[in-house]
């Protein structure tokens, strides 16, 4: 075999880029645009912000692998975390084929994709430590700004929709436990940057921030957050290079300190001031912060000159460890004997008596387990290739014991293992395995004091969001996905960088091995005339290969130069080209038809408001056609074209509107709301069998909600009596069976028929002639007080009739005309139903 070129022995050959032009800047623009701004846009969570959002990665993932492409730059897929990251993505591809509603599957999977670029803009973003810092910073100062807005709007200064509620604040990310981790991961990254400099002014800067970040973690209330934080600092101090470690512990003791104490005065007149006067103790704070940290500052200064004796040295440093063993061995004492009593001194006493319920009996935490046993039960029915994006939140009702309301699992492993099956947790786990193998391998490489901090706290920052997630639901807001991706990208890319600097200096793209990276600079016209000339010589076989070509040329039997075909290099990175430009259209394409469908929707809804049916109709249309996989869209036309048909008793109308029911319930069948307003256009159409069906559907969608036993006993009752003003016993006999029975047929999470459906089985029995067993339940349903009591005195006023109970039935009757001035109507109309 021979050896690689080197680029000093032939600068011929030297690999040029195929055009003079730098995308980076482009990329790295929109790198920085989506990691800053994403956390202030609700956390991505809702479809406006994440559709925009997702359609910016993708053309900052478009000019990365352009960029990539014109630098000759071979190497793609390499690790093992990369690999696994796009399996992740092949996974919710995969999805696509057993998804129970098939629109936020989509939507998943372009998460997932999104995540992927992320991660391969920021591993390509990252070069060097310098790039590293960079990033770290955006990361860092957006969490500033998150935090801010929480603390300013805790203090009634801005106004921001769901920053602070009830005494607890949750910012721009909208929810407390997604709130807490991130910032507990940005301070890590702000203790991380603080190790790095020597100057006083930002050493400073980073006490002040890091000490609002603890400020703000404390008024979340979130418990995970608290239990997540000690360990994640923990974490980092003990990973950095050793001699940095006492720098950090007490950066940590300096802004922990004043965080600690600027909480508990904050919080404490937070009910009773606001404003400047508010505020005032969060400066005091900030004012200490960065007292402390230039003393601190000074006296290193200090101690490293060389007039101090050795012995003065020795002295600061035992009253610093002395110092630092006295504070831990008090904390765990007052933990461990009257943590409350100790802490009431310190903390404000929201945060104590939050602190006083974390058990393993807390409420909340036997609630996530039995998500997680739910989940487990999705699972064993969708095994490997999942439920779909949305599945949890479509089927949890059909698994689970007893009612709750939970959109999410409250872990992003079993959120995954439902979404995209056993081959998605797969992917996910050995996207976690291959990073910490990358981890593995850069605590092994001796890369210089600032690198490894550098990475040391992305990967911590990445490990606390990651530990957090897995009993909770923060990758769930795509906002904080694309920080974790963004941190593994970060890592790869300076576990890359040796490797790229190693092979700097390799020949040309034959003389580079292809599994192997190489970075390449400078250019000439002449290697890029022959690079054209490769490009187009599969198209044009008659174009000579000039010298210098990388493809060469080669003899053909008759001694003629035979065509020359594209290297190897050249057809991955003609490929690579192609793959990148898909895999953005197929994010953007998408992403902005359903951002469409959404802004004509909501138009549409403003129309039907005015009462414009027509144009709701046409904006409802265009949803619809942008968004076919939405149901509620089609489910909004068939109700307008019901409302129509109706009103016309227009045959064409009538067949829209069952052809939109019947393509929203395609589209979302276990959707609660889309099935209960079926089962009200079909009563208005007067489809009473297809009202059956849409109300047995919406039990079985969610089989717990006591209601949808009510609208399917009244659905049964309904069409009974059409069938019997038809003539049509059979199936009047059948539906009336039904609804007198299903008092008997609740699930045990319904402890109890409720009035409305004793009501409907007594109409039941009552029609089917069964008086005895109709008495029963309507003199049960007479005692409710509310509209289930009359319209069963009214049925009772009628039974007694029947009975020959006349006395009994007038005086419900006398009762019923004051309350009801059509009593004797409805009384005529009761009287004469009988099967």
């Amino acid at each position: 075999m021979h050896e690689p070129v080197k680029t000093s022995a032939s600068p011929s050959l030297k690999p040029q880029p195929i055009l003079h032009l730098n995308l980076r800047p482009f990329f790295l623009g929109g790198l920085g645009f989506v990691l800053f701004t994403s956390p202030f846009m609700r956390g991505l969570f809702f479809q406006p912000e994440l559709l925009t959002y997702l359609m910016i990665t993708a053309a900052a993932f478009a000019f990365c692998v352009y960029d990539q492409v014109l630098r000759r730059e071979v190497y793609f897929l390499r690790t093992p975390l990369d690999y696994a990251v796009a399996a992740l993505v092949a996974a919710y591809a995969l999805s696509l084929i057993t998804a129970v509603h098939l629109r936020p599957a989509i939507s998943e999977l372009l998460k997932a994709a999104a995540f992927f670029m992320v991660y391969w803009t920021a591993a390509r973003a990252v070069r060097g430590e310098k790039d590293m810092d960079r990033l770290l910073h955006v990361l860092y100062i957006a969490g500033l700004g998150v935090a801010a807005v929480g603390l300013l709007a805790a203090a009634r200064v801005i106004d921001f929709p769901g920053a602070f509620e009830n005494g607890v604040i949750m910012s721009t990310l909208q929810y407390k436990n997604a709130l807490a981790v991130y910032l507990a991961a940005v301070n890590v990254l702000g203790l991380g940057l603080s190790l790095k400099t020597e100057l006083l002014l930002p050493k400073i800067i980073y006490a002040a921030g890091n000490t609002v970040l603890i400020t703000v973690i404390l008024g979340t209330q979130s418990r995970g957050g608290w239990i997540i934080y000690p360990l994640a600092m923990a974490a980092l101090v003990a990973l950095i290079p050793r001699g940095l470690r006492w720098r950090a512990a007490y950066h940590l003791f300096i802004f922990l300190g004043c965080g600690l104490v600027t909480a508990r005065f904050f919080y404490a007149h937070l009910p009773v001031a606001q404003g400047a006067a508010l505020l005032k103790y969060l400066l005091a704070g900030l004012a200490a912060a960065f007292l402390l940290q230039a003393a601190y500052h000074f006296l290193a200064l200090w101690l490293n000159r060389d007039e101090v004796a050795e012995a003065t040295r020795r002295l600061v440093a035992v009253g610093g460890l002395a110092y630092c063993g006295l504070v831990l061995a008090v904390y765990l004492w007052y933990a461990a004997a009257a943590y409350p009593v100790a802490a009431a001194q310190i903390l404000p006493g929201k945060v104590i008596s939050r602190a006083e319920t974390i058990s393993a009996y807390d409420p909340s935490f036997r609630q996530r387990l039995e998500y997680y046993r739910d989940a487990l039960r999705i699972v064993r029915d969708h095994p490997v290739t999942g439920a779909g994006g949305g599945g949890w939140n479509a089927l949890y009702h059909r698994y689970a014991s007893h009612l709750y309301w939970s959109t999410e699992t409250h872990s992003h492993l079993f959120q995954t293992w439902v979404e995209a099956g056993t081959l998605g947790l797969a992917a996910l786990l050995a996207a976690w395995a291959g990073f910490i193998r990358l981890l593995v391998r850069l605590k092994r490489r001796e890369s210089g004091e600032g690198p490894a901090v550098s990475t040391w706290t992305a990967a911590v920052a990445a490990l606390t969001l990651g530990v957090h997630s897995a009993f909770d639901f923060d990758l769930s807001l795509a906002a904080l996905g694309i920080f974790l991706f963004a941190l593994f990208g970060a890592v790869r890319g300076m576990a890359g960088e040796p490797e790229r600097r190693a092979q700097a200096g390799h020949g040309g793209p034959e003389g580079v091995p292809p599994d192997r990276p190489a970075a390449f600079t400078g250019g000439g016209n002449r290697n890029r005339a022959a690079w054209i000339k490769v490009i187009f010589s599969r198209f044009f076989r008659s174009i000579p290969d000039g010298p210098g070509s990388p493809a060469g040329g080669r003899k053909g039997l008759a001694g003629r130069d035979a065509p020359a075909r594209p290297s190897s290099t050249a057809r991955r990175l003609i490929l690579a080209a192609m793959a990148g430009t898909l895999a953005a259209a197929a994010v953007i394409y998408p992403a902005r038809a359903f951002h469409a469908a959404g802004v004509a929707g909501a138009e549409g809804a403003r129309a039907l408001l005015a009462k414009d049916m027509e144009q709701a109709k046409g904006r409802y249309e265009q949803a619809h056609r942008l968004d076919p996989f939405t149901a509620s869209y089609a489910a909004d036309l068939a109700q307008i074209w019901a409302v129509q048909a109706a009103a016309r008793d227009d045959a064409t109308a009538r067949y829209r509107a069952i052809k939109y029911a019947r393509e929203a319930a395609g589209a979302e069948p276990y959707n609660t709301r889309v099935r209960a307003t079926l089962v009200n256009i079909y009563s208005l159409l007067r489809e009473y069998d297809l009202m059956v069906q849409e109300a047995a559907a919406l039990v079985a969608a969610d089989p717990l909600q006591a209601v949808h036993y009510e609208v399917l006993a009244r659905a049964r009752l309904d069409a009974a009596r059409y069938h019997l003003q038809r003539g049509e016993k059979d199936p009047a006999r059948r539906y009336l069976a039904e609804a007198a029975q299903m008092p008997g047929q609740l699930p045990a999470a319904i402890p109890r028929p409720t009035p409305p459906l004793i009501l409907s089985a007594g109409q039941a029995a009552y029609i089917m002639g069964d008086l005895p067993g109709a008495a029963a339940y309507l003199e049960e349903a007479a005692r409710d007080k509310e509209a289930a009591g009359r319209e069963a005195r009214l049925w009772l006023a009628a039974l007694y009739t029947r009975q020959g109970q006349g006395q009994k039935a007038a005086a419900l009757l006398e009762n019923l005309r004051k309350e009801e001035p059509e009593t004797d109507k409805i009384y005529r109309e009761v009287l004469s139903l009988s099967l």
